[in-house]
């Protein structure tokens, strides 16, 4: 069996979030940024929270003006099971895994 090597790197760097991430994946010349994305709960949009609305808009922001591929992921709800995934081309595709 062939095994294919991935390199990951994971940092901590501080800055504003965008600018920050999309400076890094340029740096990086990373070719996919994956981002894990939460679903908001019904307390919090029922409350029209801010963290949440900036938190997708931020994934949202990723996925529009980041030069690689970028996913954001999420998981279903627990008795479904599977993940959401949405892309630049594609919102909220299941992916059961």
């Amino acid at each position: 069996m062939d095994v294919t090597q991935v390199e990951v790197e994971a940092l901590v760097i501080q800055g504003p979030k965008l600018s920050t991430i999309l400076s890094q994946v340029k740096k990086l010349e990373a070719s996919v940024l994956v981002l894990s994305q939460r679903k908001p709960s019904p307390f919090c949009c029922f409350l029209r929270s801010r963290s949440s609305s900036e938190e997708e808009e931020l994934v949202e922001e990723c996925i529009n003006r980041a030069e690689c591929l970028t996913l954001a992921v999420r998981r279903r709800s627990k008795g479904v099971g599977g993940y959401l995934v949405s892309t630049r081309w594609q919102k909220n595709f299941w992916l059961l895994a």
